[in-house]
């Protein structure tokens, strides 16, 4: 199963259109020219940007302080002093408790997060607007007042 970076990279690939060298007329010409340019981005840049953005939440990593922990109290053990009892260890338990954030949970969902946005207008080759309709609610805008008739993509540039 692929991970939500890869599902990600590869939607983007089919909307940029790399799979197109053959075609050498209009955007397409420029998209062959940006080309190498998009895969370096893709495959070489992208996952550390994102790792480096989410590099703040880095200290209060949990698998970091789970190993943290683990060495304080294998010191605690070493000096021969109860683990639970060692100030250390009840400080890094109780950080661990409260603070602690999963960075590649939260990677993992922002990159859910993206392909779901592009997913949503992007479909076989062309942009959409792909209309997300909830039950009882009115297609067409209503509140009372004349009805006015208008396209799904309306003042969408």
């Amino acid at each position: 199963m692929p991970t939500p970076y890869e599902k990600l990279s590869t939607l983007l690939k089919e909307l940029f259109q790399l799979d197109q060298a053959d075609l050498d007329f209009g955007i397409y010409r420029i998209m062959n020219q940006k080309r190498d340019e998009i895969t370096r981005f893709l495959d070489k840049e992208l996952l550390p940007q994102v790792r480096e953005a989410f590099a703040q939440y880095r200290p209060a990593d949990k698998k970091t302080m789970e190993a943290e922990l683990q060495k304080a109290i294998q010191g605690a053990q070493t000096l021969g002093v109860v683990p639970d009892q060692a100030p250390r260890v009840r400080e890094i338990r109780e950080e661990l408790a409260n603070y602690s954030v999963d960075t590649g949970a939260l990677e993992n969902e922002v990159y859910s997060h993206l392909y779901s946005f592009f997913r949503r207008y992007y479909d076989k080759g062309d942009f959409i607007s792909m209309r997300r309709y909830k039950e009882g609610v009115y297609a067409i805008p209503y509140e009372g007042e004349e009805v006015k008739l208008h396209w799904a993509n309306a003042d969408q540039y």
